[in-house]
């Protein structure tokens, strides 16, 4: 099977950037789209040859025009990130026009897509999870959580950007959740039909995969912090940071995911003729009881994918040419030695509402330590020391600063952008900002390395956790 040589990534969030510099350490790359535009994408071979990224001026949600450009730009693979166009079916569009995806089309894509088609498929499979109950009328909701005894977590239905989950503690907290969904509909039609879960207690454990067909492989688990503040106080959020591999995942637990979970997910799929080829991520709650799935995502969790991804040593575009045709070959594929940690800066008035633009002071301090490059007596294909993952970053004057076209359909080449850093100023204009992921030959080394490197960089309001990957 021949290599990709140009690559189109689709999202321009943390995760694609992580994707997006993961798929740059192959030299056989010889060209990566990314649209829309993220400013932090490193090619670790533009000091000697010159930058291959391009960024295209697309939204996600509009499919023609990605399928147009893929065929404009001689497109060999397309890696989809974020869940809302796979849902909507665009990497079906995208192989009807005969370009190889990442990404499961929109059947598969419902695992997600529908909290009650997931918690159906688990039924129906015999995957563990918590009680449910399904309501499309906000009367009988409320009646149904009246007679509750005890906390239970509401869902809506559909994705909601992420934000249609509410933990209740309860049952005020739980009536006033329905009244948010159902009666409110601050979610809008994701609230169309909602679900009260049981609520289950441990430690949180996600479980990054990838499939292809009915073959799946585990590629590592990681444990995800989510609310805001320190020692898990505040509201929830996309998540704070991350630490990989997480200590709570033991061989026994890892044997117990593969033969309870994973499997029967892999038959289950074959069951219901689904053809599912992307990335897989299970979050799961462990306690006495084992492992119980929270949720299936049907694609790279974020921040997860930027601890994940530097934990591997593996050829990507290889491995992803196999998973878009149908052939998940993992040899070659392995798990570091050591351990990754992600500490996300977020904007002052996250996650209420938005912040005023801020400059993002102190790359240059650490571009200049030489950690965002990697090691070059390292192996082919091993990521830098550290990664800083833009997420919510705008570039001022970008398109001046590299000598690009004017923003549209038309690609636009930009050199490395720590190497513009006298030329660019970078403004911190969304809710998670970046993420400085760290790695390290154990938990405590990344931890320290990345906190050290967060040190130097400011911007106004921002706010971070202080016990990412700190041992309870």
């Amino acid at each position: 099977m021949d290599e990709p040589r140009r690559i189109l990534v689709v999202g321009n969030g943390g995760r694609e950037c992580a994707l997006s510099c993961a798929l740059l350490l192959s030299p056989t790359v010889e060209a990566l789209y990314i649209t829309p535009a993220n400013w932090g994408v490193v090619d670790p071979s533009a000091a000697t040859s010159g930058s291959r990224v391009h960024t295209l001026d697309i939204k996600v949600g509009d499919h023609a025009a990605l399928v147009k450009a893929a065929g404009d730009h001689g497109i060999d693979l397309a890696v989809v990130g974020p869940e809302q166009p796979l849902v909507d079916g665009v990497a079906d569009e995208l192989r009807n026009a005969g370009i190889p995806v990442v990404g499961p089309g929109r059947e598969g894509a419902q695992l997600e897509g529908s909290k009650l088609n997931a918690k159906e498929f688990m039924a129906r499979h015999g995957i563990p999870t918590g009680g449910f109950e399904s309501f499309t009328d906000y009367a009988a909701m409320k009646t149904y959580i009246e007679r509750l005894d005890g906390p239970c977590v509401l869902k809506a239905d559909g994705l909601a950007a992420g934000k249609g989950v509410i933990v209740c503690s309860s049952r005020e907290e739980a009536l006033a959740g329905a009244k948010r969904i159902m009666g409110d509909r601050e979610f809008g039609v994701s609230g169309d039909l909602a679900l009260v879960e049981e609520r289950l207690y441990g430690n949180e454990i996600s479980f990054t995969c990838l499939v292809s067909g009915t073959e799946a492989r585990l590629l590592a688990a990681s444990t995800d912090y989510k609310p805001l503040l320190d020692d898990n106080q505040g509201p929830n959020t996309g998540g704070m940071g991350n630490v990989c591999p997480t200590p709570f995942a033991t061989p026994e637990v890892i044997a117990e995911f593969e033969e309870k979970i994973l499997k029967p997910f892999s038959a289950g799929l074959k069951a219901d003729g689904l053809d599912y080829r992307g990335f897989l991520f299970i979050g799961t709650m462990l306690n006495e009881q084992g492992l119980k799935v929270l949720e299936f995502n049907v694609r790279l969790g974020d921040p997860e994918a930027q601890v994940v991804l530097p934990m591997m040593q593996a050829d990507w575009p290889r491995l992803f040419a196999g998973i878009a045709a149908g052939d998940l070959d993992t040899a070659g594929i392995t798990i570091r030695e050591g351990a990754c940690v992600a500490i996300c800066a977020a904007s002052a008035n996250y996650p209420y509402s938005k912040s005023e633009p801020a400059v993002i002071e102190g790359l240059d301090r650490v571009y200049n330590r030489g950690l965002l490059t990697p090691d070059p007596d390292s192996a082919p294909g091993t990521p830098p020391p550290v990664s800083i993952y833009f997420a919510g970053v705008s570039a001022e004057a970008a398109n001046e600063a590299a000598g690009g076209d004017d923003a549209g359909s038309a690609a636009q080449s930009y050199a490395n952008y720590y190497e513009n850093l006298a030329n660019r100023r970078y403004l911190a204009t969304g809710g998670r900002v970046l993420a400085v992921s760290a790695y390290g030959e154990d938990l405590s080394d990344a931890r320290r390395l990345a906190y050290e490197v967060l040190g130097n960089l400011r911007f106004d309001g921002m706010q971070y956790r202080g016990d990412i990957g700190k041992l309870r």
